[in-house]
């Protein structure tokens, strides 16, 4: 599930595209303080984009569908991974990480199940 990230570079500055084709209602921007696990939920109307601006992290995935299997891998800076509705998605962060973070849909607590 990993992102095509695409940058353009000249004497003047790094663009870099890291969502496409999706329709993003709401971004947010993570700034880990210390060592902590966040996430372990999943949403049922809710897709999602992420990318590491600095540091990095790990993470886990799994959908809800049956017979689904655990996916692990890494994030680091630059790298980005989307996120799909009805997939559980838990990050372990390191202090001084920082993630960006869009999704399909605006925010809403009742879409937020806890795994």
């Amino acid at each position: 599930m990993n992102l095509q990230i695409i940058k353009h570079e000249d004497d003047r500055r790094i663009l870099t595209e890291w969502i496409s084709n999706i329709p993003v209602k709401r971004c947010k921007v993570l700034e880990i303080k210390q060592k902590c696990t966040l996430g372990n939920h999943y949403h049922l109307k809710s897709d999602s984009v992420f990318y590491v601006l600095k540091g990095n992290c790990n993470y886990t995935l799994k959908s809800i569908k049956p017979n689904s299997k655990l996916q692990r891998g890494w994030l680091f800076e630059g790298e980005g991974i989307f996120v799909p509705r009805e997939v559980i998605h838990t990050f372990y962060f390191y202090k001084d990480t920082i993630m960006l973070e869009a999704a399909t849909e605006p925010f809403d607590k009742n879409d937020e199940i806890v795994a």
